[in-house]
């Protein structure tokens, strides 16, 4: 079983790994401390207010980006795929943007919740707690580390670009035209990954605070966010497969998809969550890109690429041992990378 994982070979590729791994302990265990403060000292009925869903909502969140992270990482180094790097490198500027904002809008909602009171008799959140004192320098030193990661993942992002670069051009050598239909791939594939995270996060938000769990559009939300995922699957396989009438189909719901959130976003400019907002915005952007590059592969179908598409396995680059698993690309020589 363990033959079949991928080890980092190369220095880069480990301490890009490790840094992800750093990462993500630290701030996963500085957040999972803030949420366990903040529930164990919020009144039970908390969850009857929208300020008590919304904190701990977004705690929670905050923490599955980061295990998101770690997988996407380690499929970017798998895949020895450079545009799936240069996503990692963007998601790090929407993580710093997050960590900057959190803890201004836990502060909002943990002071609205000390001012609410149960049955009109006791606070949700008792002040004598000094909750937000507690968990406010716990979240700005989230921030100040997600500032210093963020730094050394564009670093190592540069570093890498020569050596997965490299790997990609031995392979397809100099056919220019491959490499441009490639790059095209690859964006496509990458943003699909990262939709795959940002649309049910955003839907699952949708759910928890803006609708009422009664209405229709709860269940169509929650239920949106599991075929988000799904749908993402399916758009990979119809653009390895090259399947024309399956990909213009996703682009049908992706559009729709644009729709809802640009429907959407005001009304979470409304409840000004700035949360809610970015993660609403940064959505938008993604899947605005997502239908663009889907038009773009489309467009390349039926010229070669497919071909590039086989099963991979373990081969030997210039002396090191080089793994990839599932769907790779490969060159008349017999050289293999994976692309997706």
């Amino acid at each position: 079983m363990f033959r079949s994982l991928y080890f980092p070979n190369t220095s880069l590729t480990r301490l890009m790994l490790l840094v992800a791994s750093l990462q993500g302990i630290l701030v996963v265990g500085l957040e999972c401390y803030v949420f366990v403060t903040v529930q164990n000292d919020l009144d039970p009925a908390a969850f009857q207010v929208t300020s008590g869903r919304t904190v701990r909502l977004y705690l929670s969140l905050f923490i599955l980006a980061y295990v998101f992270q770690f997988i996407i990482i380690y499929d970017a180094l798998r895949l020895s795929s450079m545009i799936q790097v240069v996503g990692i490198c963007i998601y790090n500027l929407f993580l710093l943007a997050y960590a900057v904002v959190q803890p201004i809008h836990v502060e909002k909602d943990l002071n609205m919740l000390s001012e609410s009171l149960v049955l009109g008799v006791r606070p949700i959140l008792p002040p004598d707690l000094n909750t937000w004192s507690r968990v406010c320098p716990v979240l700005w030193v989230v921030t100040s580390l997600q500032a210093v990661a963020t730094v050394t993942v564009f670093y190592l992002a540069f570093k890498l670009h020569s050596e997965l670069a490299w790997l990609v051009y031995k392979v397809i050598n100099a056919d220019l035209s491959i490499r441009r239909r490639l790059l095209h791939f690859q964006i496509y594939i990458t943003l699909i990954k990262f939709d795959s995270f940002l649309l049910p996060s955003f839907l699952v938000q949708v759910a928890t605070l803006l609708v009422n769990p009664k209405d229709l559009e709860f269940s169509l939300s929650i239920l949106g966010a599991l075929v988000a995922t799904v749908v993402a699957l399916l758009a990979i396989y119809c653009a390895r497969t090259e399947t024309r009438l399956g990909t213009m189909g996703i682009i049908a719901l992706y559009v729709s998809t644009i729709a809802y959130l640009a429907y959407k976003l005001p009304y979470a400019i409304k409840e000004s969550n700035y949360l809610m907002i970015l993660m609403a915005a940064t959505t938008l952007v993604m899947m605005i890109g997502t239908v663009v590059a889907a038009v773009r592969c489309i467009a390349n179908f039926d010229k070669g690429l497919k071909r590039y598409v086989v099963t991979g396995q373990k081969i030997p680059e210039d002396g090191m041992h080089l793994h990839y698993t599932k769907q790779t690309m490969y060159a008349p020589e017999a050289h293999r990378m994976e692309i997706d």
